[in-house]
């Protein structure tokens, strides 16, 4: 070969180095997603079982009355390898949905404090925490009524970060103010379900009912202590002014 073509040869190799290097660069930089945590351990098994879970539902109605605020902690990931260097990211709120279902409903201000312009996701970590302040006054506590508002977060692409997977695009809070059902309610014979019944119910979360309880029947311990507790207090349903009973409200001034 002789010099003019060595010549030729050595600078498209250059130039080809150049451009790999370039595109290298481009790659790692285009690795870098995040998204909001979609796949979670089910509670219901020992043994790893994933479970899909991009929304929550906050029920404020046990926060003590003095307490008006209540934050919402949801964890975003990184995709692949932990980041080298802080990177920005941005989240807003969608009006509508278009990975999940519903709307947003809450109003900020009113249901929820404004969201941050922009958020860091540091270095050396697997996982951010996106924290979202709600707040109860313009809810209404009412069980009868059941209101409930909705808020859909969005993360929205940066310069320094992508979005990850679809899946992990949006999320969902839904968020109430009243004294929500639990879902083992009905596992146990505590009758029909009350506001009041419930937070009688965790007035015996004490170490003497625990002392006193007897393991083997421990759901019959409790449901003893609710009939007899509603046998000697009144307690009162505000909406109705009925009188709580084990079984059903009771008026009061029937004849």
């Amino acid at each position: 070969m002789n010099m003019k073509w060595m010549k030729i040869f050595l600078f498209v190799t250059a130039l080809s180095f150049v451009s790999c290097s370039q595109d290298n660069e481009l790659a790692f930089t285009d690795n870098d997603r995040i998204y909001f945590e979609y796949l979670h351990q089910d509670p219901n098994y020992a043994q790893k079982r994933l479970i899909m879970r991009d929304s929550l539902v906050v029920s404020m109605g046990l926060l003590p009355s003095d307490q008006q605020e209540y934050v919402v902690k949801i964890p975003i990931n990184v995709l692949g390898d932990p980041l080298t260097r802080d990177k920005s990211y941005k989240v807003e709120v969608a009006d509508k949905a278009t990975v999940l279902k519903g709307e947003t409903t809450a109003k900020v201000n009113e249901h929820y404090l404004p969201l941050k312009e922009v958020y860091t996701f540091k270095a050396n970590v697997w996982t951010d925490t996106l924290c979202v302040t709600l707040l109860r006054n313009k809810l209404s506590a009412s069980f009868s009524l059941q209101e409930s508002k909705s808020l859909i977060l969005r993360l929205v692409e940066t310069e320094d970060l992508k979005v990850g997977p679809r899946e992990g695009k949006e999320f969902k809070i839904s968020m109430n103010n009243y004294v929500a059902r639990p879902k083992w309610w009905n596992v146990y014979a505590l009758g029909y379900y009350h506001p009041q019944k419930y937070r009688i119910l965790l007035m015996f979360n004490t170490e003497e009912f625990y002392s006193r309880t007897d393991l083997l029947n421990y759901g019959d311990r409790y449901v003893d202590a609710l009939k007899n507790y509603l046998k000697d207090n009144v307690v009162i349903d505000q909406e109705t002014g009925k009188r709580v009973g084990f079984d059903n409200l009771i008026d009061t001034n029937a004849k």
